[in-house]
């Protein structure tokens, strides 16, 4: 492979990824850097405006996060743990998960979830994956119900161990929250409270739009395997027509299209490519170093994991040896990293 595809890769201590959020969402720290001429600033999200210029253009992912998490036990076994994830919907009540442990699962071929919802392991040609029906115990309650009372939220790993609660219900959603669909949060939009971007709409006077992308498995999935390049999984989108054409026409006066998450940029790009009027459907977009940005001339985003697609975006916007830089310096100042760590502005 050609080296300059590596992903760049760091050493993140396990103390410098946030296990809460920042409160309030706007103090969390946030790194500018200006990509053409290097400089690296210091600030925080509430004072975000003062890098912006009026007629700047923000763009928030609409996207809601389903309690796609859900622990239960084998049925013939009580004691037992398992950890589903909703990956995708396949019909009423059936689901594509991801499940651990995977071979346990699918050989006991019952789940139960508390002693309300259970659910059936049904055959399938996934290696990696489980296709499984969902059922109410009493057979007659909603399942989408109770999906979403048993479900957690889906935390990442890194995270008490994935573990989320109540207060995770609030903390990993963004405000811009509308489309349920999501398996993870568009987490740069974590940092805007509806005050901020109020304030921002005034002062310096941007425009906000939103666009839905419903984060998938590609948020977490290493973007090496076998020693080569995994492009990130299809994940559904949509960019209406009037806001990819009031983008195109900030951009004609001259304004910037700055985009609040990989997720975002993900979307944008993708609908710029088409000629489409309405742009809806999936996406298997990948951008990597290389890649030729045409709407997105700013962005938010969060510190990533190394050797994940988002990084790899970042690497496209940035190039290997700021990324680099403002990771390195990002570490020695103390910043807290990932989902509900504090960000960077990429101007």
């Amino acid at each position: 492979m050609d080296d300059a595809l590596v992903p760049y890769t760091y050493d993140l201590p396990r103390d410098r990824i946030a296990q809460r959020p920042a409160h309030p969402p706007e103090s969390a720290r946030m790194l500018v850097v200006d990509r053409r001429s290097g400089e690296v600033q210091h600030s925080d999200f509430s004072r975000i405006a003062c890098f912006l210029r009026r007629g700047d253009h923000l763009v928030f992912n609409e996207t809601k996060v389903l309690p796609a998490r859900l622990f239960g036990a084998l049925a013939s076994q009580p004691g037992s743990e398992v950890d589903v994830l909703l990956v995708e919907q396949q019909g009423p009540q059936r689901w594509l998960c991801l499940g651990r442990p995977l071979r346990k699962i699918k050989a006991e071929g019952r789940l139960v979830f508390g002693d309300k919802l259970r659910a059936v392991v049904v055959p399938s040609g996934h290696v990696d994956r489980v296709v499984l029906d969902f059922e109410a115990c009493d057979g007659s309650s909603s399942v989408a119900g109770l999906m979403h009372e048993v479900g957690t939220m889906p935390i990442p790993p890194y995270i008490r161990s994935g573990h989320g609660d109540e207060q995770d219900r609030k903390d990993y959603q963004s405000v811009f929250a509308r489309h349920e669909g999501s398996i993870a949060a568009p987490t740069a939009s974590l940092h805007f409270t509806e005050s901020l971007v109020a304030q921002l709409r005034t002062d310096p006077g941007a425009d906000v739009s939103t666009v839905t992308l419903h984060v998938g498995t590609a948020s977490f999935q290493p973007v090496l395997m076998d020693g080569a390049l995994r492009a990130p999984a299809r994940e559904h989108f949509e960019v209406r027509g009037e806001v990819l054409q009031g983008l195109k026409e900030s951009k004609a006066r001259g304004h910037r299209v700055i985009a609040v998450g990989t997720t975002v940029t993900r979307a944008l790009e993708t609908a710029a490519g088409s000629s489409s009027s309405i742009e809806k459907g999936g996406t298997e977009l990948f951008i990597k170093p290389g890649f030729e940005f045409t709407l997105v001339d700013v962005l938010v985003t969060n510190f990533h994991q190394p050797g994940t697609t988002h990084l790899l975006l970042v690497e496209a916007l940035l190039g290997r040896s700021l990324v680099a830089k403002c990771y390195e310096e990002a570490l020695r100042e103390g910043y807290r990293f990932l989902s509900y760590g504090d960000g960077m502005l990429i101007l």
